[in-house]
This record gives structure tokens, C-alpha cells and sequence, in this order.
């Protein structure tokens, strides 16, 4: 295997220019993405023009016309959403253009801009402000024949949806969640949305449709799933996606799916986003094939990547598939350097191999991260080119009546495109610059709990896979040694005791079968003392009860049922404030020298938050549930916090999760 398919850049060969078109907007636009684009039956190419990061600014919708090579703007995001100003921007419209039955569009907003008030993007640190925190996205229609577009109002409050599919048999919308990894459905008909639970971690943007027309999904760390469109039930098909963990990207770890399109044999073709093997999966028989590398005979795409992936994808009139590969190394500790996109054909259904077709795009511009790829009725091909540095994007549109008689004759013209041809310009080492700074500004402002992992988390929801995901919920947890834990998950239907040693689940079993086990277990946690005098906020003082309770050095330490945290010492209360945004506190533990108490909470609708207190530091909340540096056991997200507990030796810290996605995670105390 050779190292990289682009080695230099005397390898950036173009492709053909036989029925090529390029439209690119101005550099010095405020607008420097597209991450949402589509063709409707009739043939018209649509597409969001989006800021990311940098100007406070708001998603357009437009028009881009083949015939002639412009492309015409239709509505501004903030003209019919009534934003505010101080909150952070409904920047983009992210993988959700849909045609709708009737012929109009249906989109929904996501945010990737920061609030004008604000030095960068920083929505976690901003999730619960009511004011400057992004309001949550809209769902807008727009009336192609009109020119009018509707806005439909924000279904969950603080959410911003990251990609939707819209079903016309059912005039209803699929969407997922940016920040808690759920999947809703709104039915326009009805005017009723159904919130599913959380069937991924986060950030999980791509639902497709199987032949049967039912939603395909998969959570961040690739588990497949399926929603039956008609009865509404979440089917989850224990199949993990074949993953590749890329230990210099420092900015996340995915192993979800990037595309999938139907093919012409009836199954769904997949790209692993990220992960270097395309999968057919076989709705018939939920059954998933392996049908080789996108990129064979290449570690990598480019040089100097981090990593490649494949988000744009489609199947031509003829059944051939193409693809745009991109590589990146933003986000990943150093200074972005400018690399083009490929282009490959791939005739997968017939027993062909994957084609280079040279780099996409013409001697003036090449694509950089291409996030669609999409075929028309008519045979145009349209590729959107997007984070060209923080220039304005491209759309790169090829006739393949044209392009096919002449593919394979790459463009004999140099690339002049300064972004890949001499990084060390001006204007992009400042742009380097500036977003390097952009990283830094988010590592100095961290989120997530900042401390390391004590051992490998578990998975319930995956060992109570498939059919009983919903009973994973974590519901207490108790350290037996300093390595092995014991607990209680379940539902309102189902509870189960199990047992973990280093983070490997070594016992799983129904309560009935032990459950005098279970309810000691249950009722350390379940009994808490009525405290008089506990702190409130005004207006709300019948929430001024304990929910959850530890003995600390003789005092009784209590969080109340409205996330307030105090110190009880016989008669006396000393309130210390609020110890989550929101929600109850739903768990306390002491360490064993009875100095320090962590503790976690948060409404079940929102972001919980991990706390902890000592006389000599007070409280401190420490963040988020969040693990997702690369390895193949990370991807963690933990929306609902239900339990904690230190280990007898107080060397680890154990951290459960609640909803669907039960799950616990292992911090390492100092």
C-alpha cells in the first residue's frame, strides 16, 4: 500500500473540463459554507450558503441554475425566523433540504456562527443562557413558486438539528439532535411531534431512506438502526459499522455514516463517516457486505490530512456510484493547510473498482470539503465545495452526457488555486491563523469533564442490544472493590442488576432473579431525610426538598429537588447555590476521607452537569459527560446524569447515565 494517493502537488491533476461548469462566490464573503444541497424531480439544484464560526451570521437559501452558471439568492434565515440579536446565529441549513409532496421545500436551521456578543462559537458554554444560547432550530417551509418561505417555529427548545429527512409518504419530518443525540419526528398533518429517545450520543447528521422507504440511522459510535415509517417503531440492528480511528484528528471521534443512497440492486450503500469501507446493506434480510475501500492501494488521500472521509455520493441514471473523498486537518492542534477533493467513480453493483477521476473543480478553484454530491433527473452532476479556508464557497456542476465522453482524459492545465498551490501566501497564513487561534480559544474554554479515564466505559445499551435497549437506563451504583462496580439500570417495565470490573461487564441479570439485591441496592439511594430550610429560588419553594444526600465529616451535604446544593449541620442550613442549570440533583458520593462530594443532575430534558464541593475550594461544577478524543472505545455522551460513586479507594470516580443510551463512564481522581 502506497502512502497517499496525493503525494505533492505535482499530483493535482484536474479533472476532465468536458462539461464542467463552476459558480464561486465572492472570497471575501461572510458567508463561507455550504453544508446542505439537493435537486428536486424537476431538476433544480438547491443549496444553504452558511457562516461558520467567524461572523455572527445567519443561512441563505438559494437557486443554482445550470444553464446559466448563476445562482440567485431566495430568502435570508433572519427574515423569517424573528432571531435575537444576542443569541448565537441559525447560521446554516445542515443535510435537511427536502422536496416535499406538494413540490415546496422543507429545511431546518443549525448553528455553526457565534453570537455577536461572543469571541468564537461556543454553544455548549452558552446551551442554558437564555438569552445569548442558540434559541434552538426552526423548521421553514419555502413555496418555490411564490417565493415565500414560512417559518414553522423552534419543536424542541435549545436543540439544533443537524440533519433531516423528510417523508413524503406520511408528509412528515425525521430530524436528529446536534447536541443530545435524539431523533424526532414532526407529522404536518397532525401538527404532532414524536421525540424517539436518544438513539445516538451526538452529533449525528445523516438519516436516509432504505427501498422500503423506512429511516436508516446510526449513532455516533456506528450502531445501525431503523425506523419502520409506517409503525413508528425503532428497530436496532446490532451491527456496528467497520470504523477507522484517526489519532491525530484531536477534534472528535465519528463512527457514524457520512451518505447512503439506494443503489440498483436494491440495497443501501453506505460511507462510513469515518471509515474506509463502503456497506451494502440488504433491507430484506437486515444483512450488511463490506464492498471493499473507497480509496484502495492509499493510506491517504493527501500528505498532510489528518483524515478523509466521503460525505457527497450518488448513483447516476446508468447505476454507477460517484463520489467526491476530501481531506482535512483542521481541528487537530496545528495550522490548517489547504487540500483538494477527489473525485472517484465507482461501478460497485457490477463487480468494478473504484476510479480516480482527478481533483474536482477547474484551474481556477478546486473543491476543498465537499459535502454534497448529487445527480439530477437530467444527468448534471452538482458537487458544493465548502471551508475553502474561510473564503466563499463553490459549486462545481458537471454535465455527464458530456463529461463521460472525455472522463478519463484529465485537464492538462495547472491548478492556479493559491489555497493549495502556495499555503504559505499572506492571506492564508492569517485565515490559518485565525482559526488556529479559534481551536485554542475552545481548548481554554472546555465544556467536558477534564479528567482522564480511569478504564474503558460500558456500554449497557449495547449488552442489553437488541431488544432491550430502553431498560439500560442507569438508575444507581455502588463500588464493591477498586475495580469492580455494582448497579441497577432499567425502566419503569424492566430493572436489571449488573456488575463491572475495569469497565468490562462481567454480570447482567433480571432483577427477579436476585431482588433482594435490588432493592438494598435501590433503597440506599431512594431514601432521602426531610431537611427544613433547604434553599430555593423565590417562587419556587416546593421544590426545597432533598433529592439525593451524602454524609460528609459529620455534616449532611443534600441537593434539593430544584438542583440546589447546601450543607446541613443539625439544625443549621448554609445554602451553596445552584449545583446544576437545571432539573434536580440526582446523585451524591462522597470520597473516602469524607473531605470532597461529586455529585451530578440536571433536568431530564436538558444538558446534565457533574459537580463537586470541599470547604477549601466550594463548589465547582466540572461540565458535561463527554469522552470523544479518538480510540475505539470512546464516543461517550451523556444528555441525563442519573448516579455517581467513588471507588473505596478513591482512586475513580464512576459516572452513570440515564435515557435510552445507559452507559457508564470512569474518571481517574487525583
Amino acid at each position: 500500500m502506497e502512502d497517499c494517493l496525493l503525494k505533492a502537488r505535482e499530483d493535482y491533476r484536474l479533472m476532465s473540463q468536458t462539461g464542467v461548469k463552476q459558480y464561486v462566490f465572492p472570497m471575501d464573503s461572510d458567508h463561507n459554507a455550504i453544508w446542505d444541497g439537493m435537486v428536486t424531480k424537476d431538476g433544480a439544484m438547491y443549496f444553504s450558503l452558511a457562516t461558520e464560526l467567524s461572523t455572527a451570521g445567519f443561512a441563505r437559501l438559494y437557486r443554482y441554475d445550470f444553464e446559466t452558471n448563476t445562482a440567485e439568492e431566495c430568502f435570508k434565515a433572519e427574515d423569517v425566523i424573528m432571531p435575537s440579536y444576542e443569541a448565537i446565529r441559525a447560521s446554516k441549513f445542515h443535510t435537511s433540504i427536502s422536496e416535499m409532496a406538494d413540490g415546496k421545500l422543507v429545511m431546518t436551521t443549525h448553528s455553526t456562527d457565534k453570537s455577536p456578543l461572543h469571541p468564537a462559537w461556543m454553544p455548549w458554554g452558552y446551551y442554558h443562557h437564555v438569552w445569548e444560547g442558540y434559541a434552538g432550530s426552526n423548521i421553514i417551509i419555502y413555496d418555490r413558486r411564490t417565493g415565500k418561505a414560512e417559518n414553522l417555529g423552534i419543536p424542541v427548545p435549545h436543540e439544533s438539528i443537524y440533519g433531516a429527512l423528510y417523508d413524503a409518504r406520511h408528509n412528515a419530518l425525521f430530524f436528529t439532535g446536534f447536541f443530545r443525540g435524539h431523533v424526532y419526528r414532526y407529522a404536518f398533518d397532525e401538527h404532532r411531534l414524536i421525540d424517539f429517545g436518544q438513539l445516538s450520543e451526538n452529533f449525528t447528521f445523516r438519516l436516509v431512506f432504505d427501498k422500503n422507504g423506512d429511516v436508516i440511522g446510526a449513532s455516533r459510535s456506528g450502531w445501525m438502526y431503523k425506523i419502520n415509517a409506517e409503525t413508528l417503531e425503532v428497530q436496532d440492528l446490532n451491527y456496528q459499522l467497520p470504523h477507522k480511528t484517526y489519532p491525530a484528528y484531536t477534534g472528535g471521534d465519528f463512527k457514524e455514516f457520512g451518505n447512503g443512497a439506494v443503489g440498483p440492486d436494491g440495497r443501501l450503500y453506505l460511507f462510513v463517516f469515518y471509515g474506509r469501507q463502503v456497506i451494502a446493506y440488504d433491507s430484506d434480510t437486515n444483512t450488511f457486505e463490506s464492498m471493499g475501500d473507497y480509496l484502495p492501494g492509499y493510506e491517504k488521500h493527501a500528505a498532510d490530512e489528518t483524515r478523509n472521509g466521503v460525505i457527497g455520493m450518488d448513483f447516476d441514471k446508468d447505476g454507477v456510484l460517484w463520489y467526491a473523498v476530501y481531506s482535512r486537518n483542521c481541528s487537530s492542534g496545528i495550522r490548517e493547510i489547504g487540500m483538494p477533493s477527489s473525485l472517484f467513480r465507482w461501478d460497485i453493483t457490477r463487480g468494478g473498482k473504484p476510479e480516480w477521476m482527478g481533483i474536482i473543480g477547474t484551474p481556477k478553484r478546486a473543491a476543498c470539503w465537499t459535502s454534497e454530491l448529487c445527480i439530477s433527473s437530467e444527468d448534471i452532476m452538482y458537487i458544493t465545495g465548502s471551508n475553502h479556508a474561510t473564503d466563499g464557497p463553490d459549486i462545481t456542476a458537471v454535465d455527464l452526457k458530456q463529461y463521460r465522453e472525455d472522463m478519463y482524459r484529465l485537464c492538462e492545465e495547472t491548478l492556479e488555486d493559491e489555497y493549495y498551490m502556495n499555503p504559505d501566501s499572506e492571506r492564508y497564513q492569517k485565515i490559518a491563523d485565525f482559526l488556529y487561534k479559534q481551536d485554542k480559544f475552545g481548548e481554554e474554554n472546555n465544556w467536558k469533564v477534564e479528567m482522564d479515564l480511569a478504564s474503558q466505559p460500558t456500554r449497557l445499551w449495547r449488552a442489553l442490544a437488541p431488544d432491550h435497549i430502553e431498560d439500560s437506563s442507569v438508575k444507581a451504583l455502588f463500588w464493591e472493590d477498586g475495580t469492580t462496580l455494582t448497579g441497577v439500570c432499567g425502566s419503569s417495565e424492566n430493572e436489571y442488576i449488573f456488575r463491572t470490573v475495569d469497565g468490562k461487564l462481567t454480570e447482567l441479570i433480571e432483577k427477579e432473579k436476585d431482588p433482594q439485591r435490588c432493592k438494598k441496592l435501590m433503597d440506599a439511594k431512594e431514601n432521602q431525610p426531610d431537611i427544613k430550610g433547604l434553599p430555593y429560588y423565590p417562587g419556587r419553594q416546593y421544590l426545597a426538598a432533598a433529592s439525593a444526600s451524602v454524609d460528609m465529616g459529620g455534616k449532611t451535604i443534600v441537593g434539593t429537588r430544584d438542583g440546589m446544593l447546601a450543607v446541613c449541620d443539625g439544625d443549621k442550613v448554609f445554602g451553596l447555590g445552584p449545583a446544576v442549570y437545571n432539573g434536580p440533583i440526582r446523585d451524591l458520593c462522597v470520597t473516602p476521607d469524607g473531605k470532597k462530594v461529586y455529585g451530578v443532575g440536571g433536568h431530564a430534558d436538558d444538558m446534565g452537569i457533574v459537580f463537586s464541593y470541599d470547604e477549601e475550594n466550594g463548589l465547582r461544577w466540572l461540565g458535561h459527560v463527554t469522552y470523544d478524543a479518538p480510540s475505539e472505545y470512546s464516543t461517550i455522551h451523556c444528555p441525563v446524569i442519573t448516579s455517581c460513586a467513588v471507588s473505596p479507594d478513591g482512586k475513580r470516580l464512576a459516572v452513570g447515565s440515564g435515557g435510552r443510551l445507559g452507559q457508564i463512564i470512569y474518571y481517574q481522581l487525583k
